[in-house]
């Protein structure tokens, strides 16, 4: 036989269908109390078999619900470039105008030869377009080097993840 106490404590950790089993003190052996635990460990295995699946589906719903976010933002990062580089043509082409004009009025009242000034704005022209040159360089570089910060990023969160996973299992051998 088994104490009040024991019993007591065994039964808040019971269901009530497996409490019904157990009727009596009395009435109890360690076998009726074995089978009572092992159906309460399997009940209480289900619903945690239950809570892990929803969190599993929690998760994955979270990164879902982000990717969209992040799938969503793209055609708004292509506007602000595409508005960006619209910009910079509109200012280009109006100071090029503008600076040509200025340039053949000035010239004109100097006495410039015209060779010299196409000359001059050929030279103004390759600098800039070297200047366009660089400038996607540079954005390919910054590119570039975010997408490596995403690797790396990526591979150190595997590493935490695969980190996790076998810290849980440590705790599930603890908990067998």
């Amino acid at each position: 036989m088994i104490t009040f106490n024991a019993y007591f404590c065994v039964r808040e950790s019971m269901s009530k269908e497996t409490v019904e089993k157990v009727e009596t003190i009395e009435n109890v052996t360690k076998k009726q109390i074995v089978e009572a635990i092992k159906a309460s460990k399997k009940e209480h295995d289900s619903t945690n078999q239950k809570t892990t699946e929803s969190t599993r589906n929690m998760m994955k719903d979270n990164a879902l619900e982000i990717t969209e976010k992040i799938d969503s933002k793209v055609a708004s990062y292509a506007q602000l470039y595409s508005d960006l580089y619209k910009k910079y043509l509109q200012i280009g082409n109006n100071l090029f105008n503008t600076y040509y004009m200025a340039q053949k009025k000035f010239s004109d009242k100097m006495g410039v030869d015209n060779t010299m000034l196409d000359i001059y704005l050929s030279l103004a022209k390759q600098m800039v377009l070297f200047q366009i040159e660089m400038n996607e360089s540079m954005i390919r570089s910054h590119v570039n080097h975010r997408l490596m910060m995403l690797d790396f990023y990526e591979q150190i969160m595997n590493r935490n993840i695969a980190d996790f996973a076998k810290m849980f299992s440590i705790f599930d051998n603890f908990k067998k």
